[in-house]
């Protein structure tokens, strides 16, 4: 499904575009520009909330089209998502990084509370947002195993697929998928229909 390949593109794209304003702040805040800093936290704030959502709803979109995948015909994804999972892995670090920094900046007796949610929240929509890069393989080989039966469940590759819900070796399962792809000659969808047609 080509329309899975786009968005998981543009995930990527997203999610490092929606942390931006965040980049901005801070160097800001390194600079000591002076200026209205409420005014620019909240400018901050809501760039940041309205890019998020954005990345959400194409998330959302991936993890659709990867359940429809399962049901109609899909040409092989595991190059797209281990492309994908390789390019998002500077976002992670990057992503960590800043939930350090953020929960750092609410270490006070004030705000001490809010640090709890603030990891809770980024732990949350970080894996979100893995799931939306994961599923397209996840989908092709449960199409692979259980509708058109052109694969059979073995341990390894179960263990692979299982790899792709856990975060970092999410990167690992993504690389060894693709290898078992690229070592076998799956055929494509539009062979395996042509192949039931007879």
């Amino acid at each position: 499904m080509k329309t899975n390949r786009i968005t998981l593109i543009a995930q990527t794209i997203g999610m490092y575009i929606m942390h931006l304003p965040l980049y901005i702040f801070f160097i800001i805040e390194l600079l000591s520009v002076g200026g209205d800093m409420e005014n620019l936290v909240s400018i901050v704030v809501t760039a940041t909330y309205v890019l998020t959502s954005l990345v959400g709803l194409i998330c959302i979109a991936n993890l659709v089209l990867s359940v429809i995948s399962v049901f109609k015909g899909e040409s092989d994804p595991s190059k797209t998502v281990k492309t994908v999972k390789l390019a998002l892995i500077p976002w992670y670090v990057l992503n960590f990084a800043m939930c350090v920094i953020v929960a750092a900046l609410l270490f006070n007796p004030f705000t001490m509370l809010g640090i709890p949610v603030v990891i809770g929240m980024a732990i949350g929509l970080t894996y979100f947002f893995m799931l939306g890069t994961s599923l397209p393989n996840v989908a092709y080989y449960l199409r692979r195993v259980f509708v058109t039966k052109e694969e059979k469940a073995t341990k390894g590759r179960v263990v692979i697929v299982i790899l792709h819900f856990i975060f970092c070796l999410d990167v690992l399962g993504a690389i060894l998928f693709h290898r078992q792809n690229e070592n076998v000659s799956l055929p494509t969808s539009a062979e395996s229909n042509a192949s039931e047609g007879e």
